[in-house]
């Protein structure tokens, strides 16, 4: 959206800043498995098909008129994925939190509520993506317990979204707010 500075101290000497909008981020990886319980697998592109999610994945389901559906796409932000390792001195990969897209540069918790871009797609956050049981389960070890991966993500695993306008997204993708 093309905005102007018109007071303060640039409007003073005469100087206009303008641009079409301001990119805060990008996608680092997306991530889709084909069946709950399965694998994530990482892919190059996605099919994002507003109402309904991203195209192969588990939680992608038909238009319906009866309830929406609001984990039609889940995002992380890489830099919590490496605050996680440093905390908890696990090596996790991108995909292991079971997120659909790994974003850098997004403070996520920020935009509950918000429509936002990523790619050509339009996004609307609805709640914060907390981590659940089965996560904690999942990347457990004998030094790392269940519940410090619970703690260790709280707050911090993301957001689930809908899809507000579809599109094909990729890594490097920008991220917009």
């Amino acid at each position: 959206m093309p905005w102007a500075i018109t007071s303060g101290p640039c409007a003073t000497i005469g100087v206009r800043i303008t641009w079409k909008h301001m990119v805060t981020g990008t996608i680092e990886s997306i991530y889709i498995a084909s069946r709950s319980g399965d694998a994530m697998r990482s892919v190059v592109r996605a099919e994002l098909i507003a109402g309904c999610g991203i195209r192969g994945d588990r939680n992608y389901k038909e238009l319906s008129s009866t309830v929406a559906h609001d984990a039609q796409i889940t995002l992380i932000a890489a830099e919590e994925i490496e605050r996680f390792r440093r905390e908890t001195g696990l090596r996790i990969d991108w995909g292991d939190p079971r997120r659909n897209v790994v974003t850098r540069g997004v403070a996520l918790h920020e935009l509950v509520g918000r429509e936002f871009r990523v790619g050509n797609a339009v996004i609307s956050a609805i709640e914060l993506c907390e981590p659940c049981a089965t996560l904690g389960r999942r990347l457990c070890t004998g030094e790392v317990s269940a519940a410090a991966v619970i703690a260790a993500f709280a707050h911090r695993a993301g957001l689930r979204a809908r899809i507000a306008s579809g599109g094909t997204i990729g890594p490097g993708d920008a991220v917009d707010t």
